[in-house]
Formats: C-alpha cells, sequence, structure tokens
C-alpha cells in the first residue's frame, strides 16, 4: 500500500451529481437498496406493482380480521348461549384477543362432539352392516336382498 494521500478530485471517479430536480424525481425518495419511504412514489415499474399489491394485501388482512371479529362475537356455545364479552370476574369488556380465544375454544368443543358422534355412529353402521351380512349367510343370499327387506338403501 501506498502511503500517499488521495487526490479528492480524481478524474477517473468523477463526484456524484445530486439528484435533478426534475417533476419525475421530485416525489422519490433516493435511498439505498431500493428502501420504498412512506409517501413516495418509486420510479421502477415492479416496486410500483409489489408496494400496489402489498396495500391490496394489506386491506385484505384488515378486513378479514373484521369479519373474524364479527364471527367470533356471533358464536355461540355448545348450550345455545350466546359468547361472554364481558369478564364475568370483574365486569369489564373482554379485548379482541380474548373473544377470539373463548370463540376458538367454544368451536373447537363443538366440532370435537360432532366427530364423538360421528364415531360412535360409524361404531354402530358398522355393527348394523355386520349383522346384515349374518343373516345373508344364514339365508343364504346377497346382503342388498337383506338390506332392502330391512328399508336400508345403499347410501344409509
Amino acid at each position: 500500500m501506498s502511503s500517499q494521500p488521495q487526490n479528492p478530485i480524481d478524474s477517473t471517479n468523477p463526484p456524484k451529481e445530486p439528484p435533478s430536480s426534475s417533476p419525475a424525481n421530485t416525489t422519490t425518495a433516493e435511498v439505498p437498496n431500493n428502501t420504498i419511504i412512506p409517501g413516495s412514489k418509486p420510479n421502477n415499474p415492479r416496486l410500483t406493482a409489489l408496494s400496489d399489491r402489498k396495500a391490496t394485501l394489506t386491506q385484505t388482512l384488515h378486513d378479514l380480521q373484521a369479519q373474524r371479529l364479527q364471527l367470533a362475537t356471533q358464536t355461540k356455545l355448545p348450550s345455545g348461549l350466546p359468547l361472554a364479552t364481558t369478564n364475568p370476574s370483574t365486569g369489564e369488556p373482554l379485548s379482541e384477543d380474548e373473544i377470539l380465544a373463548a370463540a376458538l375454544k367454544s368451536s373447537n368443543a363443538v366440532v370435537k362432539e360432532h366427530i364423538t358422534l360421528l364415531h360412535k355412529y360409524n361404531e354402530i353402521k358398522d355393527i348394523g352392516q355386520g349383522l346384515m351380512g349374518l343373516i345373508a349367510d344364514k339365508r343364504d343370499c346377497r346382503v342388498v336382498k337383506v338390506m332392502d327387506e330391512f328399508g336400508v338403501g345403499e347410501k344409509d
């Protein structure tokens, strides 16, 4: 390395000119790494498209969150009673997160009960089909004939 001081005016690397004050550049903030400053409009069409897409997605997110909260407040307990919107011990209104958590808990309880009932139904159906199969074997006929005799359809 040489210890000579560098010449501040170098002809190979001319100093950068400040951004022009043309109308096209007045709304764009020139910052490193193509960072967009809120309120400015980028010159790059891809950045413009991405910015528009982000705004659309942000609006969609806010709309969906509002719908979720509305549905959560309409949720009913498995007993059919409305979901509480106030804290029973303090009487203070529940926060949005607490309402959503209570609605989710209630919904999960309903789904779990439906699954339990479906399991019971399937067990009973399997036993019924097994019994009809035994009757068909004893009579030496097809199971469909026994099902017709008992009024059970193929989709039952």
